[in-house]
C-alpha cells in the first residue's frame, strides 16, 4: 500500500501512473451540509413551499459558482448543448396541408429551440425543469409551451388528494 501522506488535506492531485486526478477533502460530511434547518415556508393556511436550501439562495449560489469559473461555465454549457444535440427537428412531409400550416403557425409562436436549450440547462444545473403547457379554450390542442426557469420555481404538495392544481396564478 502506498503512503499518501504527501497529499494535502483539501486538494486536487494527479494520480501517479494514471491519466487521472482525484479530489480530496478532509470533511466530506460537510461538503453538502446546510447551515440552516430546511423546513417548509408557510404562506397561509392552504399554501406552503420548500425553500431552496436553508437560506433559499441555493440556485443563485449554484449559478454564481458556475459563472465565476470559466472552465465550469464552458463545461456546463457544453453539456447542455450535447444534451440538446441537433436541436428539435419536425417533419411534416407526410402531413396534410392543414396540419403543415398548423405546425408552421405553432413554430412561429413558440421558440422551441430556445425553450429546449433552456430545459437542458435547467436539467444540468438543477436536475429538473418546469414547463407550462397552455391549451386553447376548449383544451383540444397545445397553443404555447413556456419554460419557467428552475431557479425561480419551488416545490410544494398538491392542494387536493386528487392531484388537481388551481388554474389561478399564485405569483
Amino acid at each position: 500500500m502506498s503512503d499518501f501522506s504527501f497529499i494535502p488535506p483539501t486538494s486536487v492531485v494527479t494520480i501517479p501512473g494514471a491519466n487521472a486526478s482525484a479530489a480530496f477533502t478532509s470533511k466530506t460530511s460537510e461538503v453538502f451540509k446546510e447551515e440552516h434547518n430546511i423546513a417548509p415556508i408557510i404562506i397561509n393556511d392552504r399554501m406552503k413551499y420548500i425553500p431552496w436550501g436553508g437560506d433559499n439562495q441555493m440556485p443563485y449560489n449554484i449559478i454564481d459558482l458556475i459563472e465565476s469559473d470559466e472552465t465550469m461555465s464552458t463545461c456546463q454549457m457544453f453539456d447542455a448543448e450535447v444534451c440538446y444535440g441537433s436541436g428539435l427537428v419536425y417533419d411534416t412531409e407526410l402531413a396534410t396541408a392543414q396540419v403543415q400550416a398548423q405546425v408552421d403557425d405553432f413554430m412561429l409562436d413558440n421558440d422551441l429551440a430556445s425553450y429546449f436549450l433552456g430545459v437542458c440547462q435547467d436539467f444540468k444545473h438543477f436536475d429538473f425543469c418546469v414547463s407550462v403547457i397552455i391549451l386553447n379554450e376548449d383544451a383540444s390542442r397545445i397553443v404555447r409551451i413556456v419554460r419557467k426557469q428552475a431557479c425561480y420555481s419551488t416545490t410544494s404538495r398538491l392542494p387536493t388528494r386528487f392531484g388537481t392544481i388551481s388554474s389561478r396564478s399564485r405569483a
